[in-house]
């Protein structure tokens, strides 16, 4: 289409739909951004925009994948900083990015992903966004979310909610701060009907009551329906403001597109069911499905339906031999292998639902995502050859309509459309047979899925035999033979010749409303959620470890009798006070979502100057060496929070050099043992209460502080957010690279303090001492709870770890077990630590698929 041509189709629209809104009256408007560009490597995603939204009105803002959307969004939010422009919220010009000023001024977002930590509570998760703004946390939650009716309570933890319930509440916790401007970011994209409407309702709710609404959707009904203007735009740049009129899905279609496009399903044949089935499903169950019976013939496209949560996507998964407990999968009268790797060499795809979990390698280019599963066809003796790749990637490109600047871009930069058409040409290059994909059109609009639906049917008519799950019930009614409809993780029904969207609906909507009568529901989800609160507690790795301490402690003293007394006790707590402080400020790095490799390096480097600074027993020169000692250390924090936070280095390659170039200061400070550290300061750490040193006392009352600063202040809520998920932290404001930083320093100044109490046991300078604490260091922390997936663990846990490794050192010394024996049990107690977390996160999971309740119960 020319220039002309484009122009005149555009004024044609605008006629139809509705005029081009013209001045607007100042106080009405609450968000206006003015001017906003911004360039990535290569592409224009917004040109000198023009964007404004009026209290009270709900404002859609549609466009195609690429257009734009997202990244206005986002610069509104203050999460994504344009080359130029402003942005204004009421009367406030924003600091551009900055997310905490933004919500500060009045804009909340719900974003489609959300920005809620899982392993959080939804009351936890409600008052770490209000903490950040230095606003209370509103009274009596119970009552205030039995006012927008949800079904989950305060202390239920989020992760153990259905996708629906993480979307409504993501929109309820928005709409609390009762903002000026609500952005609501694809908020229905993979929720069913019934869902949906909830969603629905919350708008009108947030309508009615004076919020200006920024509404972001690819399902265009539900912009028809519920918009009062329409923003249009189109590769970057707004192609017009429409007022409510008599709008079709059509002529908005068109608007985005710029020309007029068919919205029809594709025209195809329905499959009879009659023969062999192609893939047939014997009574299989798994994790919150089954038994389950399903067949697939050659050529047939068959759908699963169902309210959220009832275990169509588990069903999938189980085909492929995902979590499967029990059952068989039948391929051509073959029985398959219970693993994705023999479902795919067996000839069947499956496509996640949970694209950028699981079906984009992001960093990866287009080129590698999408032929990453052509095997011998990507060239000779299973080489990925470029001059075998690159026809086949081209035949993708045309026939899927991927807009892409280069088969070697990261696919990471695509927009969610694009990402899901080089997803759906896996299969296309490969010619499966049978073709499963989970929620195909998940975030992509109406012009993409017009190229998925051909895809698909393609796919059908070519004999691939193809099995979807969707949350959109008209796109099973358009698309399928044969829809299986499901409740409570198993098939209820079957629709097959004539049946609609209502059909669908009616089926499943009734089956979970029968189900939710069940008297043994709220008592089975009473059990499971409090198994996974045990499984879950820190209190657990507390109790592990006093039992584990008792153990050791009657074993050794039935064998050593003198193991337990005073003289004894008291010497384990002074050895034991070095990795008791090591442990204490790794743990606070681990609980942030850091690591510091170079703990142990950094020991040694603190012994080395405490040779020179701590030799004389003299109160000044005393503070001078321990406030030179503590500025190493916050200086060894500094460096490697700007290697891993700030240059963006990997957290574990910055320490291991870290580690190096401390190491080779060591020796540099003492190539040889040498100095001395004054015979004072170890007999004063000795001196206390009883077998109780004073300092140890010290120490343990340090660590139970923080604890209880770590788990009943909001500032240690917002510390473990950020380990949990730095990136929803840092959606809804938290300073997330102020509180990592905060971790390397506690690591590294815990190393210093640990360093000089080293360095009074050892009473000289050494370039080796502290190297071989630093692996009992993270043992005692894992062995408190703490995972390298950070925001779990406490310092009372890993204290107790550091205690019990220096008890059970001090065991296997008395009771004459070899050194290699005795570095052996260490590594198997980490082992075992880490295998433990595992399972308790495995029962975890169970435990939340175990009852398998419905969308609007989860």
């Amino acid at each position: 289409m020319n220039i002309e041509n484009a122009s005149a189709f555009s004024q044609a629209q605008s006629s139809r739909i509705g005029q081009r809104d013209g001045g607007m009256s100042a106080e009405r408007v609450v968000l206006r951004l003015s001017g906003i560009t911004k360039t990535f490597p290569g592409v224009v995603a917004l040109n000198r925009v023009d964007f404004a939204c009026r209290a009270g009105e709900v404002h859609a803002l549609v466009g195609e994948n690429g257009s734009g959307k997202s990244t206005l969004i986002k610069v509104a939010a203050g999460i994504v900083v344009p080359d130029s422009g402003t942005v204004q919220i009421g009367d406030m010009t924003l600091k551009i990015g900055d997310p905490r000023e933004s919500r500060r001024c009045g804009l909340m977002t719900a974003y489609q992903d959300t920005s809620l930590i899982g392993s959080l509570t939804v009351a936890q998760n409600i008052e770490v966004s209000f903490h950040i703004l230095g606003e209370p946390t509103p009274e009596d939650l119970r009552s205030v979310l039995a006012r927008y009716k949800l079904p989950f309570g305060p202390g239920d933890t989020v992760s153990s909610l259905g996708p629906g319930g993480r979307q409504i509440l993501e929109v309820v916790r928005a709409m609390l701060h009762s903002p000026k401007v609500l952005v609501l970011d694809e908020p229905t994209a993979a929720l069913d009907m019934q869902t949906a409407a909830q969603i629905h309702d919350l708008i009108m709710l947030a309508r009615d009551a004076g919020m200006a609404i920024i509404f972001v959707s690819h399902r265009l009904e539900e912009v028809r329906r519920l918009a009062d203007r329409l923003t249009v735009i189109r590769d970057g740049v707004i192609q017009g403001t429409h007022t409510q009129m008599n709008w079709q899905v059509e002529e908005i279609v068109e608007l985005m597109v710029g020309a007029p496009v068919g919205l029809e399903f594709p025209l195809r044949c329905s499959k009879t069911t009659v023969g062999t089935p192609l893939l047939d499903v014997r009574n299989i169950e798994g994790p919150g499905f089954g038994p389950v019976l399903i067949t697939v013939h050659a050529g047939e496209i068959v759908g699963v339906a169902g309210a959220e949560g009832n275990g169509q996507r588990n069903l999938l998964r189980g085909i492929i031999g995902i979590d499967r407990k029990a059952g068989s999968v039948h391929l051509d009268g073959k029985v398959l292998a219970a693993t994705p790797a023999a479902a795919l060499q067996a000839g069947i795809s499956f496509q996640s639902g949970d694209r950028a979990a699981e079906s984009i390698f992001p960093a990866m280019s287009i080129l590698d995502n999408s032929t990453l599963q052509l095997g011998r066809d990507a060239g000779p003796a299973w080489l990925a050859l470029r001059r075998s790749l690159l026809p086949r990637y081209r035949e993708a490109v045309a026939r899927l309509g991927i807009v892409t600047a280069s088969p070697y871009q990261p696919i990471g930069a695509l927009s969610g459309g694009n990402q899901q058409k080089v997803v759906l040409s896996r299969p296309m290059l490969r010619a499966p047979k049978v073709l499963i994909v989970d929620e195909p059109c998940q975030g992509v609009d109406a012009k993409a899925r017009l190229d998925i639906y051909g895809v698909l049917t393609n796919a059908a008519e070519a004999g691939v035999g193809v099995l979807l799950n969707s949350s959109d019930s008209s796109e099973l009614a358009g698309l399928c033979d044969r829809v299986y409809v499901m409740a409570d993780g198993v098939v209820i029904d079957e629709l097959q010749g004539h049946f609609g969207e209502a059909d669908i609906v009616q089926r499943f909507v009734s089956a979970s409303t029968s189900w939710e009568t069940s008297p043994n529901v709220s008592r089975t989800k009473t059990q499971s959620r409090r198994f996974a609160a045990a499984l879950s507690s820190p209190q657990l790795p507390v109790l592990v470890l006093l039992l584990l301490l008792a153990v050791v402690s009657l074993y050794t003293t039935s064998q050593v009798p003198f193991f337990l007394t005073s003289s004894n006790v008291a010497n384990m707590m002074v050895l034991g006070l070095p990795l008791i402080c090591a442990a204490l400020g790794q743990q606070f790095n681990l609980i942030t979502g850091g690591i510091d490799i170079s703990i142990g390096a950094s020991m040694t480097i603190a012994v080395c100057v405490a040779s020179f600074v701590l030799s004389d027993y003299i109160a000044g020169s005393i503070i001078q060496g321990l406030l030179l000692v503590s500025a190493v250390g916050v200086a060894v924090g500094f460096m490697n929070a700007c290697l891993t936070l700030f240059l963006k280095v990997n957290a574990i390659v910055a320490t291991v050099a870290t580690t190096g170039i401390l190491t080779g200061i060591a020796v540099l400070l003492r190539p040889l043992p040498a100095g001395s550290i004054s015979p004072e300061l170890a007999t004063n750490t000795a001196s206390g209460v009883g077998p109780v040193p004073f300092v140890f006392l010290g120490i343990v009352v340090i660590g139970l502080l923080l604890d209880l600063w770590l788990h009943l202040t909001r500032s240690g809520l917002s510390c473990r957010a950020v380990g949990l998920d730095a990136g929803s932290s840092q959606r809804i404001g938290i300073r997330t690279n102020r509180i990592k930083t905060m971790g390397y320093l506690a690591a590294a100044l815990g190393a210093a303090v640990a360093g000089v109490f080293l360095s009074m046991q050892v009473g000289i300078g050494s370039n080796n001492v502290g190297l071989d604490l630093a692996i009992p260091t993270f043992t005692a922390c894992f062995l408190g709870g703490a995972t390298l997936n950070g925001g779990r663990g406490t310092f009372l846990g890993a204290m107790l770890g550091a205690i019990f490794l220096t008890v059970l050192r001090n065991a296997t010394q008395f009771l004459g077990v070899p050194n290699a024996v005795s570095q052996l049990l260490y590594a198997g107690i980490l082992l075992m630590a880490v295998a433990a977390y595992a399972l308790a996160n495995d029962g975890r999971r169970t435990a939340r698929t175990r009852p398998k309740l419905p969308q609007n119960i989860q």
